[in-house]
């Protein structure tokens, strides 16, 4: 069976950058404000675009192309994770020049939607699933999204829980370049939350249903947090602890570190982390070091998670 791998991951954020203090929303919330922008949530900047999205898309592939080596009429097939594209005639044109700019040509491209920012995870999952079963040998997933189009303007989302951002990233699964192998893929979904709920029924619904993601992500592998990092959707660090800790992670085992310098960029937050992450100058070693990376898509009323393992594994036909 071929074992998908996930080559590299880069992105590309909106070119402006503003104080969250400042957003219009959290200035007329004084209490909500201090919440958000406290050391234990973490928010301080959001990134803002007033590029057409596709162009950031562009962005973020031709540097995941180049740091996988793979030209990109190679790539057989596009998923795109949005929910930001035009609604009309004009989505064909803007992604007929993003793959015209990237060399992506010969590619068959469709999109995936309506999980929120769990649809890059899915995206993530089922292009693996393309390359385990031979349908496809260099899969792109390209996720992104711009507030002003994804949730209406609005910055103060999930509840409240975080800050949207734009941009956007990239990742390539290929059949045989060398990567990260994809052990392993999950989703949950439940009915929209109701906003008139009481606060502790809405906890425990989110409780249950991080329980059940990642009791199915064990089902196919099984996860382990004391040998795991989980690279996250950035909502308010606090908060996303609170739903990890539940599972078993503590505050080490996860990664919040872009909390506060990029906000919460929607589907894009775990593909930014593994970016970062892999493009570190010195990678982390020691008895500390994770075995598999856990990239964690939160929406709303999804969740998706894709278990990777942290050790590259070699190009094929290549020894290690």
């Amino acid at each position: 069976m071929i074992t998908p791998r996930l080559c590299a991951a880069a992105y590309e954020l909106g070119e402006y950058e503003a104080a969250v203090a400042e957003l219009p929303e959290l200035t007329a919330v004084p209490d909500v404000a201090a919440e958000l922008t406290s050391p234990a949530a973490g928010f301080r900047v959001y990134r803002w675009s007033q590029a057409p999205l596709t162009e950031l898309m562009a962005a973020a592939a031709q540097k995941c192309l180049a740091t996988a080596g793979v030209p990109g009429k190679a790539v057989d097939t596009v998923l795109l994770a949005t929910d930001s594209l035009p609604h009309d005639r004009g989505a064909h044109r803007d992604v007929a020049d993003l793959l015209r700019e990237t060399g992506m040509t010969g590619a068959t491209v469709a999109t995936l939607g309506l999980m929120d920012c769990a649809t890059a995870m899915f995206a993530l999952g089922n292009a693996a699933s393309l390359v385990r079963d031979g349908t496809a040998r260099h899969v792109m997933v390209i996720s992104g999204d711009l507030a002003d189009l994804s949730t209406g303007g609005e910055r103060l989302v999930a509840g409240g829980a975080a800050i949207a951002s734009d941009g956007a990233a990239a990742a390539l699964v290929s059949a045989d370049a060398p990567g990260l192998p994809v052990l392993a893929m999950a989703h949950h979904g439940t009915a929209e939350e109701r906003r008139d709920a009481p606060p502790h029924q809405r906890l425990t619904a989110r409780l249950t249903a991080y329980r059940e993601l990642f009791n199915g992500l064990s089902d196919r592998y099984r996860v382990r947090p004391d040998r795991s990092l989980v690279l996250p959707s950035n909502f308010a660090r606090n908060v996303m602890e609170m739903y990890l800790a539940d599972i078993g992670f503590d505050s080490r085992r996860i990664a919040m570190d872009n909390v506060g310098r990029i906000a919460h960029c929607q589907g894009s937050d775990p593909l930014i982390h593994l970016a970062d992450r892999l493009g570190a100058p010195e990678p982390a070693t020691g008895p500390g070091t994770p075995r598999e990376y856990v990239l964690l898509g939160a929406g709303m009323s999804h969740l998706a998670a894709v278990l990777l393992g942290a050790d590259a594994l070699p190009a094929e036909g290549e020894s290690r």
